[in-house]
């Protein structure tokens, strides 16, 4: 082989163990064997890239069987919560996480213990009720999650026998090890302040600080001190960075001064695209922003349009309705208030009398305008306003709805079948 093709060959496995990571940040060896090995073969280069790029630790423990890519967000995300592993996948809510942290804080102390035994122990400080189905749902919920991410393991019992009552039991073993690396932040629980009212966002903010910064991310200055040059530099491109190979799109109106004054900057520019090169990515570069296109899917972990749900066919249908074609034909991004969205819905269901059958009544449609709404604005779609008006945004001119057909001649999806 030569030089030229070795050196593309290796360019090609390093882009894709960098998308495998931005998919699953705790890469499990028996879930995605060849994933794993690739990582570990590019370990130090990964360990390297990683940290220039987005000031992300990497941990590859290869005789624990895992990778911990510990990703840092530049600003709060709500619209990638936790899902549970069993059922539909519905986001974990507040008991849910808090069972989750409760659990595995009583699993680091006795990692080898019984349902039962570990409901007892953290029911004080949960006023865990297991008489209440609801409750153990919520249970089995968290240990099911940690089931998936590989650190912890049924060695005996039923885990979902626990849901059903209070007597179901499986014995319970934990890889400390990975229990260990869940955590990311840079500021433990234990040293927040003790006078920090645990339910104020301002709990958010103490633990998402990376000192590494200074103040360079926050002008109200609750980082470690003043930046320096050279912190500003780190923090512009690495919040950049997180943006960019983490996020559907980057609108430029959402930057800060000193990222969009980045990004103006030749040199600014270049960096950036290098770094998006090397992890795969195809960088599509337009005045209202920029997007980071994996054409392989690798590190994609949600799609749109895509046929899971009425809330995604609905979604892909306002398309038209929020990016309506001018009569010369071009396309301009609208605005629908409450009352014009909640009109558009009702023609569309009107338009298709079969489809959405359970959405019809009461306040049926609303709910499915509201998911629809949501996930368009989870990939950066559109925004809310705080009136509740969507905005249409200028990234979701890229799609059309066009006429909802099967494939292979079929009937209209939301035609009654014959």
């Amino acid at each position: 082989m030569s030089d030229t093709a070795l050196d593309a060959h290796l360019a090609d496995e390093r882009s894709r163990a960098v998308r495998l990571l931005l998919h699953s940040p705790l890469l499990d060896q028996s879930a995605d064997p060849d994933g794993f090995r690739l990582v570990v073969r590019h370990h130090g280069w990964l360990t390297d890239w990683f940290e220039t790029a987005c000031g992300w630790p990497l941990v590859v423990d290869a005789p624990a069987g895992f990778a911990r890519l510990a990703k840092r967000r530049s600003a709060v995300d709500a619209d990638r919560p936790l899902r549970r592993a069993r059922g539909s996948g519905r986001p974990f809510d507040r008991r849910r996480y808090q069972l989750l942290c409760l659990v595995c804080a009583e699993l680091v102390r006795r990692p080898v213990t019984t349902i039962g035994l570990l409901v007892s122990a953290i029911t004080p400080a949960a006023g865990l009720d297991s008489a209440r189905h609801g409750e153990r749902v919520a249970v089995v919920d968290a240990l099911q999650t940690l089931i998936a991410w590989g650190a912890l393991q049924a060695t005996a019992g039923d885990v979902d026998a626990y849901a059903e009552s209070d007597s179901g039991n499986a014995i319970l073993a934990a890889d400390t090890a990975r229990l260990h690396r869940l955590l990311v932040g840079t500021t433990p629980p234990s040293r927040l302040p003790d006078d920090l009212d645990a339910d104020s966002e301002a709990v958010i903010v103490a633990l998402s600080i990376e000192p590494r910064y200074g103040d360079a991310g926050d002008p109200a200055g609750p980082g470690s001190g003043v930046a320096d040059d050279e912190q500003r530099l780190r923090w512009v491109r690495h919040t950049l960075a997180r943006r960019l190979v983490d996020d559907p799109v980057t609108h430029l109106d959402d930057l800060s001064s000193a990222e969009g004054d980045y990004l103006a900057n030749p040199a600014g520019r270049r960096w950036l695209r290098e770094r998006v090169a090397e992890a795969g990515f195809e960088l599509e570069e337009r005045v209202e922003g920029l997007m980071a296109i994996d054409v392989d899917g690798i590190a994609t972990d949600r799609l749109f349009p895509s046929p899971q749900g009425n809330a995604h066919q609905l979604a892909l249908l306002l398309v038209d309705r929020l990016v309506p074609a001018t009569p010369e034909g071009r396309r301009a991004p609208v605005a629908l208030s409450p009352a014009a969205l909640r009109r558009e819905v009702d023609a569309i269901l009107e338009r298709f009398p079969v489809w959405a059958k359970g959405s019809r009544d009461g306040d049926g449609p609303d709910r499915l305008a509201s998911d629809a709404v949501d996930l368009l604005a989870g990939f950066g779609l559109v925004r809310i306003e705080p009136d509740g008006t969507v905005a249409a945004r200028p990234a979701l001119a890229r799609y059309r709805a066009g006429e909802p057909v099967a494939a292979g001649g079929q009937p209209n999806l939301f035609e009654e079948p014959r």
